[in-house]
């Protein structure tokens, strides 16, 4: 393992120099001499959908593979949702795909079951250059939570060091200036703003049909759109979007994030009340993040928690009915009023990029994802940025991977183009965003917006997360600068334990939480904290003490 890191460590000196690496080594990194068929599975993200004349097996990403004889024979395709159930079926079947992804709950048992291929020696002989700078890109602790007894399994999916994944608070901007408010910077505030959002008209039509905090009840713990995951942390409570997050108490032994019963019961005493209120919609418990989406694209809601995007898809419908319509984010505020509100930094490894143990060429997963990362990281050519990297095509990759918090660096760069009017330090990507952000401002400033307009959607789109100084990833840097992140104490794989009961043990908190808000009473939540304990909850936490205390 230190040796694999050793590797991954000094190929980030080395990013360049791919093809000379290809060259010297005798190595094809990108292909096979004769053509070899490897079986997928595609999980589409839920908003795309195929440009006309396009399809799983009709796309540049397809001919790509197939020009360095990587035949793709797609054996299904669903919506990204229900990709994980999809593959445990066709497991079931035993035809199942040859590359795939795994979710950090299942690694384990994967790998103990014989699913997934040793891939240690395969990763000295086919990882890229740019593939072992990939791995490396937060100093080796992914590739160390993907090596299980001293062999590696998976190809850790690098992201974002969890910028992407951290909740933040959305709110109606031009919401707010009509009612003279200012975002709320502690809860009193939120819940004032949240009762005027409902009360008060906040768009001025002279209706009563707006509502102020959108939740997410199917699901309250999901990292998506109406997550209350912030919420709680704004109280100091880190469940985790698998609920299953462990932190230090106060004496340093390790706890579950849902330990703290006081600061649980303080806010959902806040959500009872705000939904007792009207406040929260009266339909929270049948809404998902879809619906959250919906709502607040629709400018029924003023308020909503979800990650760096959750402004993107509602602005796009914000301004067909006002093209002033304007959201901004804020780090989650103060709600405990201790003056030391943390958010947590998920661990940002969610996902393995494996190989089944019974492909017959199974370097076929590096070769595939040496390709990936060569098209979407190192290629800085319009032309190919645009064949194989812009907003759609990208997507049509077999394992879509992102270069390690590129988005915050589009950020940092992108609002000072837009601001200063110089794109020089820009990459294609981030010119790609800034015509886009113009084509929309510009057409604010002028009055004469065309909100169905490709460029007017998409800029209003990015203006949401790389543009605005109001943004999402202006209150990600926000929190960066203040050092504003809390993590977990429990860095490890999912052990066995953690496996069996993850499942359950968050639908048991989710069914508890939404209980609680429609009005039953807080003792609910100590009968329910008994129970997650005795559920295979003191397992977890032993298994994650073990981990830690081996690990020192």
């Amino acid at each position: 393992m230190k040796k694999m890191v050793a590797l991954a460590l000094c190929a980030s000196m080395m990013f360049s120099t791919t093809v000379l690496a290809d060259e010297t080594s005798g190595v094809d990194y990108y292909g096979f001499e004769e053509p070899v068929t490897v079986k997928i599975g595609l999980g589409s993200l839920s908003e795309f959908t195929y440009p006309e004349g396009t399809d799983a097996t009709h796309n540049v990403w397809y001919d790509l593979y197939k020009e360095h004889n990587i035949l793709l024979d797609v054996l299904y395709e669903v919506n990204h949702s229900q990709e994980e159930t999809k593959f445990s079926a066709a497991l079931m079947s035993g035809d199942y795909p040859d590359v795939f992804y795994v979710s950090a709950s299942e690694y384990l048992n994967y790998v103990n079951n014989g699913v997934v291929a040793d891939i240690t020696d395969l990763y000295e002989q086919y990882a890229s250059d740019d593939l072992k700078e990939y791995v490396a890109a937060d100093g080796g602790t992914a590739m160390e939570k993907a090596t299980v007894d001293g062999k590696l399994y998976g190809i850790p999916y690098m992201s974002d060091y969890g910028y992407d994944l951290v909740p933040l608070l959305f709110i109606r901007q031009d919401w707010l200036d009509n009612l003279g408010l200012k975002a709320p910077t502690n809860l009193e505030e939120f819940k004032d703003v949240a009762h005027a959002f409902t009360y008060e008209d906040p768009d001025k039509d002279g209706k009563d049909n707006t509502y102020g905090f959108a939740v997410n009840g199917v699901d309250v713990l999901t990292g998506g759109m109406g997550s209350l995951n912030g919420f709680f942390q704004g109280f100091g409570v880190y469940m985790g979007t698998d609920g299953m997050n462990f932190m230090y108490d106060e004496n340093g032994e390790v706890e579950w994030g849902g330990d703290k019963a006081e600061e649980v019961k303080a806010a959902l005493t806040t959500l009872q009340e705000m939904y007792q209120d009207g406040t929260i919609s009266k339909e929270f418990i049948t809404m998902d993040s879809d619906s959250v989406n919906e709502d607040a694209g629709a400018g029924n809601v003023g308020m909503w928690i979800a990650p760096i995007w959750g402004a993107m898809g509602p602005i796009s419908n914000i301004i067909k009915g006002n093209p002033d319509g304007h959201v901004t984010a804020v780090p989650i505020p103060d709600f405990s009023g201790k003056g030391d509100n943390k958010v947590l930094q998920e661990n940002t490894i969610n996902q393995y990029c494996c190989v089944s143990s019974q492909c017959e060429n199974p370097e076929v997963l590096f070769k595939i994802l040496n390709l990936d990362l060569q098209k979407l990281f190192s290629s800085n050519d319009a032309e190919e940025y645009q064949t194989y990297c812009n907003d759609v095509t990208w997507k049509m990759s077999v394992f879509r991977t992102m270069k390690p918090a590129k988005n915050y660096d589009n950020y940092l760069k992108g609002v000072v183009a837009l601001e200063t009017g110089d794109t020089s330090e820009l990459n294609v990507e981030q010119i790609n965003n800034h015509n886009n952000m113009k084509a929309y401002l510009d057409a604010k400033e002028s009055g004469d917006m065309d909100p169905e307009a490709p460029e007017i959607s998409t800029g209003a789109q990015l203006y949401t997360v790389f543009g605005d100084p109001q943004g999402s990833y202006a209150a990600i840097d926000q929190l960066v600068q203040n050092d504003n992140f809390i993590i977990s104490c429990y860095q490890g794989p999912y052990t066995d334990v953690m496996a069996e009961t993850s499942s359950v043990l968050r639908k048991l908190t989710v069914e508890t939480i939404v209980k609680i808000i429609t009005g039953d009473s807080m003792d609910t939540y100590d009968t329910f904290l008994e129970n997650w304990h005795l559920m295979g909850g003191d397992d977890a936490i032993a298994e994650a003490q073990s981990w830690i205390d081996s690990n020192k």
